[in-house]
């Protein structure tokens, strides 16, 4: 028999539901428990009662306690009633990770998966994908004009009336939908996401929300339940694997706080010593402090290994710090003969499937030279097949070091034995700072393995560089919170256009996190802070200000952005005088891209007439390196070429102008030493060779060129949603337009459009064909022929 939940648990639910209402739940919790092997956590049963009696819940827990378990029971409640949920993850990484565990869970039927790379049975009754595909077809279903499903998933909640195809634009046959890593609403650049998916979904639509442990949790919920519907807060702040503290320093292990949260030693005036010596410090005696040698990698597993603290994740900034640490570490043995020739043997059958030119590439030699000793570096400038190969042979316990950069920690579940600080500072892309509590918490949560260690432990190594007592106590302190990242740019104003209702976008905004949490500041002080008692403003004040107008109130700086995008979007014709959208418009909503609106101009203008689909696919790969870091590249531009790059600075510099004046974000620039990685591919150049001509590792040359290949199928796609749509090119469709105007651009969308899907497969062959089937071989899919990887791309933004 199921055992009972905990009666403080039973007393918290029945203060909001009936006796009967938890009778049902627990009937049905039981039923579902029961296909399991191991008896659920009350936290979980916390949140399954709110499920069960139809609320939406937030989950707040660190890594690696359960919480999936709480999203199962949302889909098994869901397929009993013949309902579709959908799973949406922040990453393709783990988004394949889920689609792989559910297909073994539920079968193959019955769930599908939608990222950057794959379409699989989109019509599934479960279907994983990223946030970002969710939120478009949201915006999609927002629109005023649509007839029928625009993009592939759109169709997937379609429904058919006497033979005609209409979007079902309430969802109403999805129960559920599940945020993964919800805590994502805290980035600068997809946070917004999020909050757009949250205020957009349809009232029946349930969530359950994953998040790691935030510090306004609460507030998270109150939004919530404000914006969409009655949400719960299941709080369980307590690690599945408790974990130690450690500092490695004079070649020991010391244990500085036990898996109890208990100080058990402390190290004064240890570290920082080469900091304060060049400040010229001076100790009470009057001497400088002793600067010791920071410790090897090699020295610091070789303690490892003497306390049974491996495998180990060993976290180091920088990708160059990564791979050194790992060549120093490879003069240690890790693994026996017989693991060594294992290890070979499975990388040799790995890398026979590199196309040939690839298998000489510096870091794939490297790899290989490693993975048989159980050491490999892992970090974004590496392939994407060695990247897989390396988390596979980790996850198997093939491996017992790992140097990696923090992106691994937001990757793929990879739970170690321990967790190595081998620095903690970070370059944020403005300067080198110390590691922010929820940073340390996000590495350190890979630390222990649930049913396999006791304990999982955390080492911090003595640095030079950084005090151990006053960086230990900042890395421990208090959560931050989640900072809303709210942002409506032209895509969203776009989509979410109504001619003469402005006060709707207003509305919306009004509903963001950003305008709850000014809204919650402003409950928190008095309006406005005075200054020398003269009764001015201060500066937080004046940010404080609200717009009232005569419908919701809106904080100044939504209600500034609202009005400078419109604003922009008018001048350039995107919003006609009778303020309906225009045809540019229409196209534009498409594009999900911070550049959308160039490469909107670039299209409707001649800056891409006469191009091959060579150079096509070079200046649409401009758009997608947005690092303003400093490179070098020894390419040169053709005239056409050249031709096309002057266009686009200047429609660019357009642009941004218009937004200077506005004093609103600008649209992003193109990198000036940006070039020749998408013209040099399409001629058939080798990865080597262009990695000869620009100072970009391989695996970002694979990352631009697989971008440029999805943008591409963006753009085309932008172009077949009006081209396919008659209704859309009559003159009370699109009055601002001649008769021979609508002829001109419906004649060079057409021809872009067939231009966009050949560069496409230009680019598709060699490492790059090869490099997007690994997440089919990630997911357990079949490997499709390379021709068909271009069309099953379905035209989405997302994460990298």
């Amino acid at each position: 028999m199921e055992p009972s939940l905990d009666p403080a648990v039973e007393q918290e639910s029945a203060m909001d539901h009936s006796v009967d209402e938890i009778s049902a739940a627990n009937d049905l919790i039981a039923a579902f428990a029961a296909t399991y092997p191991f008896p659920l956590d009350d936290f979980q049963r916390r949140a399954m009662i709110e499920l069960s009696v139809g609320n939406s819940v937030l989950v707040a827990a660190p890594t690696g306690t359960g919480k999936t378990v709480i999203a199962e029971f949302a889909i098994w409640q869901a397929m009993r009633t013949g309902k579709r949920v959908f799973y949406t993850a922040p990453l393709k990484a783990l988004s394949n990770q889920k689609f792989r565990d559910f297909r073994a869970r539920y079968g193959v039927a019955e769930v599908g998966l939608m990222t950057g790379d794959i379409v699989e049975n989109a019509h599934a009754p479960i279907v994983v994908m990223t946030t970002e595909i969710y939120r478009n077809v949201l915006l999609e279903l927002e629109r005023v004009d649509h007839p029928a499903a625009g993009t592939d998933f759109a169709g997937t909640v379609a429904t058919v009336d006497h033979g005609k195809k209409h979007l079902d634009t309430q969802l109403s046959n999805v129960a559920c939908v599940i945020f993964d890593e919800l805590h994502y609403m805290a980035d600068p650049q997809r946070g917004p996401v999020w909050e757009e998916c949250i205020i957009h979904s349809p009232p029946q639509v349930g969530f359950v929300g994953l998040s790691a442990t935030v510090h306004n949790a609460r507030d998270l919920v109150e939004w919530m339940s404000q914006v969409h519907g009655p949400t719960k807060l299941i709080f369980h702040p307590d690690r599945a694997v408790p974990l130690e503290d450690y500092f490695f320093f004079d070649n020991t292990l010391h244990l500085v706080r036990n898996a109890a949260g208990e100080r058990v030693q402390r190290f004064p005036h240890i570290g920082g010593e080469r900091k304060l010596a060049r400040h010229m410090y001076y100790d009470d005696e009057g001497v400088t402090p002793k600067v010791r040698e920071a410790p090897t990698p090699a020295e610091v597993l070789v303690a490892m290994r003497g306390q049974e603290l491996l495998p180990c994740l060993y976290f180091l900034p920088g990708r160059k710090a990564v791979e050194d640490a790992a060549l120093n570490a490879s003069s240690i043995r890790m693994t026996t003969v017989e693991e060594q020739r294992a290890i070979a043997d499975e990388v040799r059958e790995w890398l026979a499937a590199l196309p040939q030119e690839d298998r000489d590439l510096d870091q794939v030699q490297t790899l290989a030279a490693l993975l048989p000793r159980g050491i490999a570096f892992h970090h974004a400038g590496l392939l994407p097949s060695l990247k897989m190969l390396v988390e596979m042979l980790f996850a198997r316990g093939s491996l017992l070091a790992v140097f990696a950069t923090d992106t691994l920690a937001m990757g793929v579940n990879m739970p170690a034995r321990s967790v190595i600080m081998g620095s903690l500072s970070k370059f944020d892309g403005i300067e080198m700072r110390l590691l922010t509590p929820n940073e340390y918490q996000q590495l350190t949560g890979r630390a222990g393995r649930r049913g396999m260690d006791e304990h999982g432990a955390a080492i911090i190594l003595y640095s030079p560089w950084d005090a151990f007592e006053p960086s230990f106590k900042e890395l421990t302190k208090a959560l931050l919170p989640v900072k809303s990242a709210f942002s409506m740019r032209y895509n969203s104003v776009l989509n979410l256009w109504r001619p003469n209702e402005f006060e709707r976008l207003r509305e919306i905004g009004a509903k963001s996190f950003l305008e709850y949490q000014r809204r919650l500041r402003r409950k928190q002080k008095p309006r406005y802070a005075l200054k020398g008692g003269k009764g001015k403003k201060s500066k937080q004040a004046r940010v404080e200000e609200i717009y009232s107008g005569e419908g919701v109130e809106l904080g100044i700086s939504v209600e500034h952005e609202l009005l400078a995008t419109a604003t922009v979007l008018r001048t350039l014709g995107y919003i006609g005088d009778d303020d309906h959208l225009t045809q540019k418009g229409r196209l534009l909503r498409a594009i999900f891209h911070p550049a959308g609106v160039i490469l909107t101009e670039m299209m409707l203008s001649n800056a891409l007439d006469g191009l091959t689909s060579g150079e096509l696919a070079e200046v649409v790969s401009w758009f997608v390196y947005d690092s303003d870091k400093p490179i070098w590249s020894q390419d040169t531009l053709t005239d056409r070429l050249r031709v096309a790059r002057r266009a686009a600075k200047a429609l660019g510099d357009k642009v941004r102008r218009l937004e200077m004046q506005q004093t609103m974000p600008l649209s992003p620039a193109i990198n000036e030493h940006f070039m020749g990685i998408a013209s040099g591919w399409a001629q058939g150049i080798s990865l080597a060779g262009i990695r000869q001509r620009i100072s970009l590792a391989e695996g970002d040359l694979l990352m631009v060129l697989n971008q440029t290949i999805d943008l591409l199928r963006q753009l085309e796609s932008a172009a077949s949603q009006i081209l396919d749509d008659p209704a859309l090119w009559t003159p009370e469709a699109a009055p601002e337009l001649s008769w021979m105007e609508r002829r001109a651009m419906r004649q060079r969308l057409d021809r872009q459009r067939v231009a966009m899907r050949l560069a496409a497969r230009q680019l598709l062959h060699g490492t790059v064909a090869q490099s997007r089937t690994l997440p089919f071989r990630a997911a357990g899919l079949p490997t499709p022929p390379v021709e068909e990887l271009v069309e099953l791309t379905p035209p989405t933004e997302g994460e990298s």
